[in-house]
């Protein structure tokens, strides 16, 4: 599914509003939660300090290393999906002959979507 995505096989309309504003929401919502209850086991102090600072191996809050872990390879993933969302977005859009307005529209939202969604997140 997700190499139709990419090459474009797919309608516009599914891959707008199925993969493209469903799909990027349905990501910020799970990057946001793991990094909301991270965030919480951190009572105010930054990822970056925690653990340049207060990160002990041997007496390790093994709760906070897996909500790290999971944020990150949330984040990670969130920042692949919105790449193949661009990318089959673009490419669909340059099959679809029925608009040329629709086929533009769908490429600035998809942009500005990916850079809201951006700007929620970090």
């Amino acid at each position: 599914m997700l190499k139709k995505l990419m090459s474009g096989e797919l309608s516009l309309s599914s891959t707008f509003w199925k993969f493209g504003i469903l799909g990027l929401g349905v990501m910020v919502f799970v990057v946001r939660t793991f990094g909301s209850l991270l965030a919480q086991r951190l009572n105010g102090i930054s990822l970056w300090s925690y653990y340049t600072k207060y990160f002990n191996p041997l007496h390790m809050n093994s709760g906070i290393l897996i909500l790290t872990v999971s944020y990150l390879v949330c984040l990670a993933i969130f920042v692949w999906y919105s790449a193949i969302i661009i990318s089959g977005t673009w490419k669909s859009s340059a099959e679809y002959d029925k608009s040329l307005w629709l086929r533009h529209l769908s490429r600035v939202i998809i942009l500005g979507l990916v850079f809201v969604c951006y700007n929620i997140i970090f």
